[in-house]
């Protein structure tokens, strides 16, 4: 029992909102009751910004989307995608400069939008695409997300539409950066599609990229495809929220792991054993048992999805409260992830106690990400990707905090830490 209940009544400005505790009410919300709800006021704001993906959608469209989406996040699909992510991984330590240091939060970011990036728009066994559209549309990620991630978490969580239309330098950088991403998503899409027509048995024996899956997909149910602006807002979803979970995801380990030399340095002699100087494959990452294990805690100590919002269009009740239409619902996934019942000493960061976890005590607890019909469709990429970084990165360093270094959770759509300033230490 959570000491203020399961429900608990607040307000988000002048509209009503409720915070819901506890497994099962978080159950009811999103698995019993889903059909009764839409994702509320911050959905709302990303919807405007990045176009209704299968991030923001809902209702039939969202399950259409989804199943649209999926080939391109099966196992096949994210095996091949390894070889992109293991080469971005290594070209990021490569540049990396010892005696300068690197702050973990901006390099991560950067390490997570070039690999998902190069996944979505280039083939993912040969490189940059011959024509060099593919590596111009991964220098407009690389230009324009971080300005559009860096001020998307604010839009969203306090939505004053007359601020964001004021014309400081801060929104007309914005603006510039969420117009450049759109232009640069339609063009890819138009330069695929042209392709396909004059050339298509090329286009056909090409390696599959993100885009290519998407662009190909067919539901299974009405015969159809991704029509062009379906495949815009899916490009916008998934380079925003991918880059923003698994970047904030490898900060976190890597400033956890400069915090514990000893635990670093277990997971640098598993990553010694496996890849003997290798960048990682596919097969690989299912012989890093402790590095996953390290990631699990992280998910679980700083769970990305922190809090997710939800609001009713009929009433309901949550747990036997009442809850009326159109209310703020906020599901407490980080008190989830620090539940007693589920995490003895649940404020300890403790790897191993995913040796031998209870799955009646976990089953409900841990929803890194999330849980129902909106669970994430790119859990395996994005747990690809962070296995993939933080094993290259282990191949080749030792981190340990800047002196005097103090790192702040961040708390907006997602919890990322701030700054993250490290000492490197090349392995010899």
């Amino acid at each position: 029992m959570y000491p203020l209940g399961d429900v608990v009544a607040l307000r988000l400005g002048p509209k009503p909102a409720c915070l819901v505790n506890g497994p099962e009410p978080l159950r009811q919300v999103l698995i019993s009751d889903a059909a009764r709800y839409d994702k509320g006021f911050q959905f709302d704001q990303l919807r405007g910004l990045i176009g209704d993906g299968v991030g923001t959608s809902g209702g039939a469209k969202h399950r259409r989307q989804r199943r649209l989406m999926r080939p391109a996040f099966d196992h096949e699909h994210v095996e091949g995608y390894v070889a992109v992510m293991a080469r971005c991984a290594a070209q990021t330590v490569a540049d990396w400069r010892p005696a300068a240091g690197i702050d973990a939060g901006r390099e991560m970011r950067r390490l997570a939008m070039t690999a998902i990036a190069r996944a979505m728009f280039e083939a993912v066994d040969d490189g940059p695409s011959a024509d060099g559209s593919g590596s111009a549309a991964v220098h407009e990620v690389l230009a324009s997300l971080p300005v559009l991630l860096g001020g998307v978490g604010r839009r969203a969580l306090l939505p004053l539409a007359v601020l964001n239309k004021a014309p400081t330098p801060g929104n007309l950088r914005f603006d510039r950066a969420c117009a450049g991403l759109h232009a640069m998503a339609d063009r890819m899409i138009a330069d695929h599609r042209s392709r396909q027509a004059s050339a298509p048995d090329r286009a056909a024996s090409d390696a599959p990229s993100l885009l290519s899956t998407l662009l190909a997909a067919v539901d299974d149910e009405d015969g159809g495809g991704m029509t062009d602006a379906q495949a815009h807002d899916e490009i916008m979803t998934v380079l925003l929220a991918g880059t923003e979970t698994s970047a904030g995801t490898l900060a976190w380990t890597l400033h956890v792991l400069s915090r514990d030399l000893d635990l670093q340095r277990a997971v640098q002699r598993e990553a010694a054993t496996v890849l003997a100087g290798r960048t990682p494959t596919a097969a690989d990452l299912g012989s890093l048992p402790l590095t996953r294990r390290v990631v699990s805690e992280i998910l679980r100590y700083y769970p990305p999805s922190w809090i997710l919002g939800r609001r009713p269009i009929q009433d309901v009740q949550i747990a036997g409260v009442p809850v009326p239409a159109g209310t703020q619902v906020l599901l407490n996934f980080y008190g989830l992830h620090h539940d007693p019942a589920a995490y003895p000493e649940p404020d300890r960061f403790d790897p191993d106690r995913w040796l031998d976890p209870d799955p009646e005590a976990t089953r409900g607890h841990y929803l890194p990400f999330g849980l129902g019909p909106h669970a994430c469709v790119g859990e395996g990429f994005a747990w690809s990707l962070v296995l993939t970084a933080v094993s290259t990165i282990a191949s080749h360093y030792t981190v340990k905090p800047a002196p005097g270094s103090v790192v702040k959770p961040v708390a907006r759509t997602t919890l990322h830490p701030g700054v993250v300033p490290l000492v490197l230490e090349p392995l010899t």
